[in-house]
């Protein structure tokens, strides 16, 4: 997933680089970013009240651009994108979590065999 998010961000800094000047530029990167995080965060299947949420600015954002409205158009983009941002984050963090309670729980089946062994060990030496 971190390949993935490397590589839009890799993509999209090469189009920036290459964007048109002005304010066209400027609005173009933030569609696009918002629109590659979309795409990023709908194919891992995130929270999909945020995405959907996040989809909804996008696509205002692009009315807005298409009526001309640059800097509102911009800064609906770049909420956008940080909404899907967040529920990336979000699912990271769930994961994470999720692997964490199992390892705790792996740990704690440790410790219980280990004190098993342990007192059969103390049983057979005092034998």
């Amino acid at each position: 997933m971190k390949a993935k998010i490397i590589a839009c961000s890799l993509t999209l800094a090469l189009a920036a680089l290459t964007g048109c000047s002005g304010s066209q530029s400027g609005i173009n990167r933030s569609l696009g970013q918002a629109e590659a995080t979309r795409s990023l965060a709908t194919d891992s299947k995130f929270d999909s009240h945020i995405t959907s949420s996040a989809y909804s600015k996008l696509v205002q954002a692009k009315n807005l651009k298409e009526d001309g409205k640059i800097e509102e158009a911009q800064a609906l983009a770049e909420q956008s994108e940080l909404d899907m941002r967040l529920a990336i984050a979000k699912s990271e963090n769930d994961k994470a979590k999720y692997e964490d309670k199992k390892l705790e729980e792996a740990l704690r089946a440790d410790e219980e065999r280990k004190a098993l062994y342990q007192s059969i060990l103390d049983k057979e030496t005092k034998k």
